[in-house]
């Protein structure tokens, strides 16, 4: 009686258990939002807009499909370059930069002998740096680029372009394009800016200047609770009407401001083509609509990834990550083959996140976490 009564004990243990796990398992999951600030680095290789997301318990949560593509794709160490290798045929990488510096190096403020570097890497490693007008008739017309074809891209319009930037494309006799922000240009407003006369003498060398909106580089209020969102996407809230604007206001609101742009860069430099990067990256179906009609035919994010001629709206390789240094940098142009991991399934549904702590603790993989920064770095033995 007493051994019956031990067993029953023993199986009411072990259903409470499974009772608890399954339990567990059957919360609903989380409805995490992507944190597009956290980075993660494998063997060396950056990863931005992971889809990565930190859960209630203050845990790194990663997409699973992620995890997936960049173990598999895990770099080894920089290869000296071979003569006449290729890297990528038919495609284009672009670079993109912020500002430069000759002091503090900041996320957006690459050191001025850095970028130097970078330069004379690409010369060394048989890279050919292709002006904006040969990536517009790549992506337009279907013309040929050369082998490991790369184009110089800048945000924003600051003045370091003229005072650092430009001396050192001058010297390579590297072509480049810089993004601005009209307004900026036009009010002097703000951390110092180009002006129209040093974009001017810059264009004599083969640099060129295109959209990066008028005013609407900023985020804005959204909603009552002061929620901000990307003004070229977001419908704007109101506050005098205390309400949102329509569809149809929001839409005439980034009509008005493109368009205003484009006038400007036409009235003070003569574009003949209509291009732009979005501010943060940020677009959605209502700007391309906008964008086709006022026939402005190619863009850029802020996505990582390769350009084919089919790549009407871009995606760029940051180039003014601190934390790399110029030989990482020049690598990862080597090992582009594809666009970045944006952090979506298939169908634009969410992909299934797990654990980062528990999926590199079971794979052997070393973990380090540095939560103030936001990265991840993952490292481990290819041959292991």
């Amino acid at each position: 009686m007493q051994t019956k009564r031990k067993s029953w004990m023993i199986l009411l243990s072990f259903m409470l258990i499974a009772s608890m796990i399954l339990s567990a398992c059957s919360k609903p999951a989380e409805n995490l939002e992507p944190d597009p600030s956290i980075k993660i680095v494998v063997n060396g290789k950056v990863w931005d807009n992971t889809g990565a997301a930190i859960n209630s318990e203050g845990r790194l949560m990663v997409p699973s499909d992620f995890l997936k593509k960049a173990v598999e794709d895990g770099e080894e160490p920089p290869a000296e370059h071979v003569e006449g290798t290729v890297y990528f045929k038919d495609q284009v990488a672009v670079l993109m930069y912020h500002d430069i510096t000759e002091g503090k190096t900041t996320k957006a403020a690459l050191s001025v002998k850095d970028f130097e570097e970078q330069m004379e890497l690409l010369k060394t490693n048989g890279f050919h740096v292709i002006s904006m007008k040969e990536y517009s008739d790549f992506i337009l017309n279907q013309k040929q680029v050369p082998d490991n074809a790369v184009l110089i891209t800048f945000d924003d319009g600051y003045e370091s372009f003229y005072k650092l930037a430009y001396p050192v494309l001058k010297k390579y006799e590297y072509p480049a394009t810089n993004f601005v922000i009209v307004s900026f240009i036009d009010k002097r407003i703000g951390v110092p800016k180009m002006t129209w006369d040093q974009m001017r003498e810059m264009q004599k060398e083969g640099m060129t200047f295109y959209n990066h909106t008028y005013d609407s580089h900023l985020y804005i209020n959204v909603d009552t609770k002061g929620h901000t969102k990307p003004a070229l996407t977001s419908r704007m809230y109101l506050e005098n009407e205390q309400r949102k604007e329509t569809e149809q206001e929001y839409k005439e609101r980034i009509t008005d401001d493109l368009k205003k742009a484009e006038e400007r860069l036409k009235e003070e430099l003569g574009n003949t083509d209509s291009i732009i990067a979005f501010p943060y990256g940020a677009f959605n179906k209502d700007v391309l609509e906008v964008l086709k009609s006022l026939n402005i035919n190619i863009s850029f994010t802020v996505k990582k990834g390769i350009n084919s001629s089919k790549d009407a709206n871009g995606f760029r390789v940051n180039g003014a990550d601190v934390k790399e240094n110029p030989k990482i940098v020049i690598n990862h142009l080597k090992n582009l083959t594809s666009a970045s991991f944006d952090g979506s399934g298939k169908d634009g549904k969410a992909a299934k996140l797990v654990s980062l702590r528990q999926y590199c603790d079971k794979n052997n993989i070393s973990l380090a976490w540095d939560a103030p920064s936001k990265e991840a770095r993952l490292t481990f033995s290819k041959n292991a």
